[in-house]
């Protein structure tokens, strides 16, 4: 292990609070951010299995194992950490390290840093609701009309300046005739390694349509926040039962709607 887990004296600056990131997350994932600093290492790294990080960041509380994969969903979702694999260990990234703490002689880490490759995510558990393991092969996904969501939450800061609106970005495509996701979009790799019905990813983008589409958030890589909004579960429309994926209350409202709609687009284009 090194020295990656030695409690270290970190700072908070008192503009932390306020931080709009920090207003999208529970009190928990606050307190969790914060104490992850003082098990991060020069470079903002540290081991990331989550059964450990609870024991030693909350050791006195019984519900910490089970709440903790929750709240670090949370600092990922607004890009706070990075949660990654090489081989078979996990660790953890702290987003805008330098911003956050100011080290003097900083000693180089000695974890791997993150590359596209290593980054995982975990799944939020949810309660229990029927299996729709429905597989429709990865046929990409077009720009639809009018998807339904059944639940969306507060949206993520942009990860960059510059960027576009979502809207404005899928009247680009449309000029362009381009599928909002290739079939080839990295998503589809992603869901097929994670065993995951294939319909589920498009069920996450109409989930994910109805969250943007009237937003003035700006992103430069739209599709890379979509693979973010799938492997992150944004919309907890599924969750993992003994490495079975199933749909939450949530989900099966937004496969119900999904369905329908479908099948209302099949009577037209017969009609």
């Amino acid at each position: 292990m090194g020295g990656s887990l030695m409690a270290r004296i970190r700072s908070i600056k008192p503009e932390f609070p306020q931080s709009e990131s920090m207003g999208n997350v529970s009190r928990d994932a606050r307190l969790t951010f914060i104490e992850l600093w003082t098990l991060a290492d020069d470079e903002g790294r540290l081991r990331g299995n989550s059964r450990m990080l609870a024991s030693l960041l909350f050791p006195y509380d019984d519900d910490a194992p089970a709440l903790i994969d929750t709240w670090l969903n949370e600092l990922e979702r607004e890009e706070c950490i990075v949660r990654y694999k090489i081989g078979n260990q996990s660790y953890l990234q702290i987003c805008n390290w330098l911003i956050h703490q100011k080290i003097d002689k900083p000693s180089k880490s000695k974890l791997p840093c993150p590359d596209d490759s290593s980054r995982t995510f975990a799944n939020i558990r949810e309660t229990s609701s029927e299996d729709q393991g429905r597989d429709q092969g990865k046929e990409g996904i077009k720009e639809e009309e009018n998807p339904t969501a059944a639940s969306v939450e507060a949206p993520v800061s942009p990860t960059s300046r510059g960027g576009q609106t979502f809207r404005c970005w899928l009247d680009g495509l449309k000029a362009k005739g381009e599928r909002a996701v290739p079939e080839d979009d990295p998503v589809f790799e992603y869901a097929e390694d994670a065993r995951m019905p294939s319909d589920f990813v498009a069920l996450a983008w109409d989930e994910f349509k109805a969250r943007f589409a009237n937003e003035d958030k700006r992103y430069k890589d739209w599709r890379r926040v979509f693979r973010k909004a799938v492997r992150g579960n944004w919309g907890k429309l599924w969750w993992l039962d003994g490495g079975e994926y199933r749909l939450t209350s949530n989900g099966q409202q937004a496969m119900n709607a999904r369905q329908a709609r479908l099948s209302r687009e099949q009577h037209r284009e017969a009609a």
